[in-house]
């Protein structure tokens, strides 16, 4: 009878298992054009497509790590002057949300009241951040980032006032440390870790070389890596300077074909990474000085299109050379031509995207009294993983390809494959579960029988013939170890929407380490 209970027990851990494994993947939601715009086929924004309220109304989202909440424009935005024409804002902005079409809304104050996090950024250095939570209406709808994760009474921030960087534009997803998209879809039992990983893609190429960008939830794309990772720990103090906690050191900026260093001699750059920003980098002057001298070009303009702050050429006077971002942890970043001199991209008065290929802009601006910061182009060439639950960040150089495979994180272990092109099945899982079961289950019984056998009255004595004492045998057993189950798990407590942002423990370190990953098993040094 024994036995019998202790294999079904079993059998119920094998069926619990496998479907938290299946049900824990990650999943991916794609970067890629988006047509905005029902009636203007050529109103594309590059972005993440997600859906608000019900009925679904369409949106284009961009990740934010230095934000908590989830940050959605109205048509009232665009009115309040930002951009002159409304259908340019529209497009620009990722569609409207009109929240009085949506029959879920629940309209509040603020976004903490309608659960959503009550500190928006773990650094202060950016004072309209810092405002957007008390200057804003909040309130619950229905938000979808794929047809399986529709999260209901979702917390969304309507802002009034004009805060981000115009150019950057797009509703914000906020990725920071108490991210409430991440808590949310980790409370659902979704993703099994608050990890995202992303890769910007490849555009303004042929078709045939142009790749859709992804965000991962719960892993990182380990197709989409070369060589090993880099890990750091995120880093919010005020020393840093940089505002998304993800500081890296910039030891070079060579132009291959030239043999040239970008930088000034013997200079390093301290530089943020900065995923939605619109540009490959911003730094000093200095850059541009040392880029015309060397190849000749000479700025004709600025860009004041969707890659604000870029410098313009003529393309009669543009040349070919990939360009490396040598960081200091011992990574070579390299960057083709095609992904930091483009076209110059801009959005007309009827919303629809408009490329001139006669102009070339140079995706490198410039910044004075300012941390540097590497944005979104850099991750056409390298893959980016943030891991909030091991406060760290991880930088591979990025493989441009359309193949995936998915890889879960849980703490600080790559446990399971769960890509299109390499993914276990539920009864495979199971038949993992079961052998280990199975094991315990020989384990467990040969010691019960040894233990039976130590305990058993030698033949011929009195004793063997008396029946067997139930509360003796019970006694017995009871002095086998008892889990204590009033002692914390191991587990790293995590928090959800509407509490506190945690306090980074790592804020303040003088001293950082650096951890390499090869492979995808973090290496711990």
């Amino acid at each position: 009878m024994e036995l019998v209970l202790f294999l079904q027990s079993a059998a119920l851990v094998v069926t619990v298992h496998a479907t938290q494994f299946d049900e824990m993947s990650p999943f991916q939601v794609p970067i890629r054009d988006v047509q905005v715009l029902p009636d203007i086929p050529n109103s594309f924004m590059k972005g993440i497509a997600a859906t608000v309220g019900e009925p679904p109304q369409n949106i284009v989202l961009l990740p934010w790590p230095e934000l908590n909440n989830t940050w959605i424009y109205d048509q009232a935005f665009c009115n309040r002057g930002c951009i002159d024409n409304s259908r340019c804002c529209q497009a620009r902005r990722g569609n409207y949300y009109i929240e009085s079409k949506s029959t879920t809304w629940v309209n509040t104050t603020n976004i903490t009241v309608a659960g959503g996090a009550s500190t928006e950024t773990e650094s202060q250095a950016d004072t309209t951040i810092s405002k957007l939570i008390t200057s804003s209406f909040g309130g619950t709808d229905t938000f979808t980032l794929n047809t399986t994760s529709d999260l209901a009474d979702f917390p969304v921030g309507v802002p009034t006032v004009k805060w981000d960087d115009g150019p950057i534009m797009l509703h914000a997803m906020g990725m920071g440390t108490n991210s409430t998209i991440l808590n949310a879809l980790f409370k659902a039992g979704r993703i099994g870790s608050r990890v995202w990983s992303i890769f910007w893609g490849r555009m303004w190429v042929d078709d045939d070389d142009a790749i859709d960008g992804s965000v991962v939830f719960g892993g990182y794309d380990e197709q989409k890596t070369i060589g090993r990772g880099y890990t750091q720990p995120l880093d919010f103090s005020e020393d840093s300077g940089c505002w998304t906690g993800m500081k890296v050191l910039i030891s070079k900026i060579a132009l291959q074909d030239m043999n040239a260093n970008l930088l000034e001699p013997s200079v390093q750059l301290t530089a943020c990474i900065v995923p939605q920003h619109q540009l490959l980098l911003n730094g000093p002057s200095s850059i541009i000085s040392n880029f015309e001298l060397t190849t000749g070009m000479k700025i004709n303009n600025f860009s004041w299109g969707l890659h604000g702050g870029a410098y313009r050429y003529n393309t009669s006077a543009l040349f070919d050379s990939d360009l490396t971002i040598s960081l200091s942890i011992g990574l070579d970043i390299y960057i083709p031509s095609s992904q930091y001199l483009v076209p110059l991209v801009d959005i007309d008065n009827n919303g629809s995207r408009v490329v001139d290929k006669s102009q070339q802009e140079l995706l490198i601006g410039v910044v004075h009294d300012s941390v540097t910061t590497l944005g979104r182009y850099f991750l056409t060439a390298a893959y980016l993983m943030v891991d909030l639950d091991a406060n760290t960040f991880t930088l591979w150089q990025a493989k441009p390809t359309s193949d995936s495979k998915l890889v879960s994180r849980y703490g600080n272990t790559a446990i399971l494959n769960a890509g299109e092109s390499s993914r276990l099945s539920t009864g495979s899982l199971a038949g993992v579960v079961v052998g280990a079961v199975a094991g315990v289950a020989i384990l467990g019984l040969g010691i019960l029988f040894c233990f039976r056998r130590i305990h058993r009255p030698p033949r011929g004595s009195q004793t063997a013939m008396e029946p067997p004492n139930p509360t003796h045998e019970a006694n017995q057993l009871s002095e086998l170890p008892v889990l204590d189950t009033t002692k914390s798990s191991p587990t790293p407590k995590h928090e959800l929407h509407g509490s506190p942002a945690a306090v980074s423990e790592m804020s303040g370190q003088t001293h950082h380490h650096t951890y390499e990953m090869d492979g995808g098993t973090l290496l711990l040094g």
